[in-house]
């Protein structure tokens, strides 16, 4: 599957992408369900999904199988630097819509009765992604956990103060953008400092055991866990509330981000950092005394109705491709061999 999507990745018009259909149309469906995944085809979805549902002895086997399967290869390829983030984010609405059509079976199947245990779950602040969050939320409820979704954009003091209002045996933070991480420390922190002692479960795209071990753990006294995707939580879960593995699953886990952490004390700099001295030595320097700030035109509110096609003319470019991780200057981007198929993709989405 991964030679394909290579081999399909370079398709730049809707012909040859019409004259390939009739050709991975004739695969079996998990291959077909993770080819849709993997060029972000919706078209086909909700049919292909619901012939593995026919196939499958529990509708959670579709997602844990085949719709798993595919996010893996996504972000296989998202790591190889072979597809960039706005496919990932098609990629991510495709298994929205496949797991969208699979929750009322899903709900129909479940066991009734007394949970394993209660977790919220959310995006932290800043971040509006939320399909791994709730492909978790999914797999971990058909295993019998209740889960208290906050959805996305939820700030620190909203996550803790449900965790305590519903006496919650777990917290989940996810995150697609970088910033997220350090939303995600702070968090750990906040824990911290309200005594907190559940374990904290981190995922999500730009996370990292590396991050967490760094940057996360070392924060909270309790139990801080990488899930690194959605079919390893239901095993991580039952560990940390299990009586018998929860000591031995916590230790190895702490013991293993020890020595992660020491291997990244190792790793040398690119360039060595700059004494502090050194800095000092070299501050800006600047004349305040001989400076003149300049006077405004006009003082008050000042209204302007400009249209989009005369902002349109001031936009940087160049951060916007940098935001959705497309390394390159505008206007040379677009022409860029690597990424450049898909900034002009991008680039006509946003201008249309």
């Amino acid at each position: 599957l991964l030679e394909l999507a290579e081999k399909y990745r370079g398709s730049k018009t809707d012909d040859t992408a019409n004259a390939q259909q009739a050709e991975w149309r004739s695969w079996e469906v998990n291959k077909r369900l993770e080819y849709s995944l993997v060029k972000g085809i919706t078209e086909f979805i909700e049919q292909d999904t619901e012939e593995a549902r026919q196939q499958a002895t529990r509708p959670i086997e579709v997602i844990e199988g085949p719709l798993m399967d595919g996010m893996n290869v996504v972000g296989d390829l998202f790591g190889e630097g072979k597809m960039f983030l706005p496919q990932v984010v098609k990629s991510a609405r495709v298994m929205k819509q496949a797991v969208a059509y699979l929750e009322p079976f899903i709900e129909a199947s479940k066991e009734q009765g007394k949970t394993n245990g209660k977790m919220v779950i959310a995006t932290v602040k800043g971040d509006v992604h939320d399909i791994g969050k709730n492909i978790v939320g999914v797999v971990l409820q058909c295993n019998n956990y209740e889960i208290v979704d906050l959805g996305v954009m939820v700030p620190a003091e909203k996550i803790l103060r449900t965790a305590k209002e519903v006496n919650a045996d777990l917290i989940g933070l996810s995150g697609l953008i970088t910033p997220s991480l350090d939303e995600m420390v702070n968090v750990a922190k906040e824990m911290e400092r309200q005594g907190f002692t559940i374990p904290l479960l981190i995922g999500g795209a730009t996370t990292s055991k590396a991050h967490t071990a760094v940057k996360i753990e070392q924060n909270y006294s309790g139990p801080t866990v990488y899930v690194q995707n959605a079919s390893r939580t239901v095993g991580v879960v039952a560990a940390l509330l299990s009586d018998t593995q929860r000591d031995d699953f916590v230790a190895r886990t702490r013991k293993e981000y020890e020595t992660v952490r020491i291997q990244h004390g190792r790793k040398k700099p690119r360039t060595p950092p700059v004494t502090l001295e050194a800095a000092r030595d070299n501050d800006f320097a600047f004349d305040w005394q001989a400076y003149t700030p300049p006077v405004a035109h006009r003082l008050g509110v000042q209204e302007v109705e400009a249209s989009i096609e005369t902002l349109r003319n001031y936009i940087d470019w160049t951060p916007f491709f940098m935001t959705w991780s497309l390394a390159g200057k505008y206007p040379r981007i677009l022409e860029d061999e690597v990424v450049g198929v898909e900034a002009q993709r991008l680039f006509k989405d946003a201008n249309d």
